[in-house]
């Protein structure tokens, strides 16, 4: 019998699991935010001030700083915030049904733009996972003349860390005039780009047409739903998507802990230069393994090829140190295969990376 994870300190690159100290190479947390004493001061201590909810009406001085951090972070007019990052794409795209007229999505995005397709009521075509050429010829078998396209996808892939070739598909639709690009970026922002601006800063496709939807749940260390927007598409997200009418902000703490996140990775780089170099000690270091792993900048790790990766995990469980496993088509983007999913924090240390690398070779 597997015995239930039960977890006692925040989440981190070490932490305590049934009362054991591993090392923690699952999860989200790219900057260990989550439980940093700052982050949760300043969380407790606007839960003191304004409580657990946001009100009716959210009219606390929180969410106005909030969105001015979060402005000057992504360089927009505006940031609509909402509840959660699982229902940012919906919001995004139902504030831009009124550009588009057919919806062309990689087969393997995640769950919240599926979810959201079925309310823009418009067709719908699939193309191949992270294949510009699918997706090129999907676009000239169902283009009609003056029709615009709203190229759908994830710009990073959270089971497989895969990064979508957002240039390669901007390439495909330059033939379409008018047609946008739609990425749910949950996975990119606060980690890519030069300024963490997320997988299109990365691609040098920050600008008009391209369009992304994030979270504060990952790289910021909080909770809520993202989309960086001008004055227009924040006033047209507010009036067609529901959930700005129907859902609560997220908690005034969570809305703290954000700003505090931000400032925090603003004022000290050594963050994101810690996790990038990690990200190289681990990817070179599978890769010296015999594993194929993509030179890529993305903190989520992929393993997979004729190894048991079920004893392996297990292994490694005895020797503290966790890891997940996730099954064939497991989750979202999961190959039809098992994958180990190793998530990179800057918090590693380079000795616990190692650790966990030499343990695998010794259980190869």
């Amino acid at each position: 019998m597997v015995t239930p994870v039960s977890m006692e300190t925040p989440l981190g690159a070490r932490m305590r699991i049934n009362g054991r100290e591993v090392d923690y190479f699952c999860g989200t947390s790219y900057f260990c935010l989550h439980g940093h004493p700052e982050v949760i001061e300043a969380a407790c201590a606007a839960t003191r001030q304004f409580g657990l909810g946001p009100g009716t009406l959210a009219q606390m001085q929180v969410y106005a700083d909030l969105e001015r951090r979060l402005c000057d972070w992504f360089g927009t007019e505006k940031v609509v915030t909402m509840i959660s990052g699982y229902s940012s794409p919906m919001a995004m795209l139902q504030g831009l049904r009124d550009d588009f007229d057919l919806i062309f999505i990689d087969e393997a995005t995640h769950y919240s733009a599926r979810d959201a397709i079925p309310s823009l009521n418009k067709p719908v075509h699939r193309f191949r996972h992270l294949d510009a050429d699918s997706l090129a010829k999907q676009l000239l078998r169902h283009m009609a003349p003056q029709q615009r396209a709203s190229v759908v996808t994830d710009g990073v892939f959270p089971s497989t860390g895969g990064l979508a070739p957002l240039a390669d598909y901007r390439k495909a639709m330059e033939s379409y005039e008018g047609s946008i690009l739609c990425v749910d970026d949950s996975h990119g922002v606060g980690v890519l780009g030069g300024s963490g601006r997320g997988s299109l800063q990365h691609a040098g496709l920050e600008g008009e047409g391209n369009f992304f939807a994030g979270t504060l749940s990952k790289a910021f260390g909080a909770l809520g739903g993202i989309v960086p927007a001008n004055a227009s598409l924040a006033d047209r997200i507010k009036s067609n998507a529901m959930i700005l009418r129907g859902a609560s902000l997220p908690p005034p703490g969570a809305a703290a802990a954000a700003i505090t996140a931000m400032r925090l990775l603003e004022t000290t780089p050594q963050m994101r230069t810690n996790l990038e170099r990690n990200v190289k000690h681990m990817r070179g270091g599978l890769r010296g393994l015999g594993f194929e792993i993509e030179d890529t900048p993305v903190p989520i790790v992929s393993v997979r090829g004729d190894v048991d990766l079920e004893r392996i995990h297990a292994e490694l469980d005895k020797r503290d140190i966790v890891v997940k496993v996730t099954p064939a088509s497991g989750y979202s983007d999961a190959p039809d295969v098992p994958t180990m999913r190793l998530a990179v924090f800057s918090q590693h240390t380079p000795q616990q990376i190692d650790r966990l690398l030499s343990s695998i070779a010794e259980l190869l």
